[in-house]
């Protein structure tokens, strides 16, 4: 796509800005209910159904900015990191499904740096936009449920940990696809 110089705070952006405003309120009407929340998971829901309103916006108004490049993929961890975590603090669900999810996150955001400083694009893979979709239903499932120790909201969430983990595998071999090496500059440690 074409980029055009937009400003920097235009429909869609804003819309990605909201998004982001969001994800404190997720959080504190997750924690307040201190288990299920309708309001949390509407509130969620809401969030992440702008996340394909400020794409369509961005390209149909023909303003996709640099900024709004940057900001749409940060402000979906935001989003979803904030959510798993205010779960798990509620002691509802593992810490460890945090970490990979955030281990993940960061771990994609450093390959696709590697990426562009050596002049190759990473955009988003198929694996990853199915990761997120896996990821919001699973978030919504968590901040829903009666019991996150029923055997399907666990089997849910094994099946996002695998999805994440897939996908952070699928951009590694994209990054490698696209002839960058990983660790061509990177100290070794004796």
């Amino acid at each position: 796509m074409k980029r055009t110089i937009a400003p920097a705070l235009n429909p869609a952006n804003a819309i990605t800005l909201a998004r982001a405003l969001t994800a404190p309120f997720i959080v504190w009407l997750a924690v307040v209910a201190d288990g299920p929340s309708v309001a949390a998971a509407a509130l969620f829901v809401v969030a992440a159904a702008s996340d394909a309103l400020d794409g369509y916006v961005a390209r149909s108004r023909n303003v996709v900015t640099d900024i709004g490049t940057l900001l749409d993929p940060f402000v979906d961890k935001l989003l979803i990191c904030s959510a798993l975590t205010a779960v798990a603090a509620s002691g509802r669900l593992g810490f460890w499904v945090v970490l990979t999810v955030l281990a993940r996150e960061v771990g994609v955001t450093w390959m696709r740096s590697m990426a562009r400083q050596r002049g190759v694009v990473l955009g988003a893979q198929p694996m990853g936009k199915a990761k997120m979709g896996l990821q919001c239903v699973t978030v919504v499932v968590l901040l829903l449920a009666p019991s996150t120790q029923s055997t399907w909201v666990e089997i849910l969430v094994l099946a996002m940990v695998a999805a994440t983990l897939a996908s952070w595998v699928d951009y590694w071999q994209a990054l490698r696809r696209g002839g960058v090496a990983i660790n061509a500059d990177m100290p070794r440690v004796s």
